[in-house]
């Protein structure tokens, strides 16, 4: 009896998922860097819109003067249109195995310019508060894809890399939940129910050693 409820629940909400395709005023309008369509493009078609991203940071950067040390310093529109970059690289189920070398790309820039970190703060943040208000399904579900794909990229640093480790509890403490209308777009997009990036970030953490304790003060 339960299993049928539970059907007719399922059956109700794609249901309604269709009638809110066709008849809503913002159904159809496009989602930028939405996750099933950079699905159905190819890795080179992805890595040629993050390319347009790039080589318009690095002129920007170019145009950047050293300070009085000779370090590098990082113009702000050229950071965000790597971010752009690293949201396109992040935002694309990794279905074919694409995922490690588009990111490495734009990975390499942001190093140069001592901005990734700040870039996959930022980024962690814009996901955590689209997906508090979850606003639209196919938003829902880039969003989740962005954090998932995140944690798996930075995961072999997190035992090293501070900022990593609290983007993670970061991400775990929101306890972020996919409402089931995400959940049934998903699935009929994809044929995958997405999962909550806290629970993931829940697992990582408690997969990690414990962290050494501090030796105690001498009194």
């Amino acid at each position: 009896m339960n299993a049928y409820k539970k059907l007719l629940t399922l059956a109700g909400l794609i249901s309604g998922l269709f009638v809110t395709l066709l008849v809503s005023p913002g159904a159809s309008a496009k989602v930028e860097y939405d996750a099933s369509s950079l699905l159905i493009k190819n890795s080179d078609q992805v890595s040629e819109m993050m390319r347009v991203k790039i080589k318009k940071a690095q002129a920007l950067q170019a145009k950047q003067d050293d300070n009085e040390d000779g370090e590098i310093l990082a113009e702000p529109e050229a950071v965000e249109n790597l971010k752009d970059a690293m949201r396109i690289a992040l935002s694309r189920p990794d279905q074919d195995g694409a995922r490690a070398n588009l990111y490495s790309r734009v990975r390499r820039e942001l190093v140069d310019l001592g901005a990734l970190d700040q870039v996959l703060i930022e980024l962690t943040e814009e996901s955590l508060s689209e997906l508090r208000t979850q606003d639209g399904p196919r938003r829902t579900a880039t969003y989740v894809v962005i954090l998932e794909n995140m944690m798996a990229e930075i995961k072999p640093e997190i035992r090293e890399n501070q900022a990593y480790r609290k983007i993670v509890e970061r991400i775990r403490d929101a306890k972020i939940t996919i409402s089931d209308k995400a959940k049934v777009q998903n699935l009929l997009r994809s044929m995958s129910v997405p999962v909550s990036p806290s629970g993931t970030a829940e697992k990582l953490l408690k997969s990690l050693p414990p962290e050494p304790a501090e030796p105690k003060k001498k009194k």
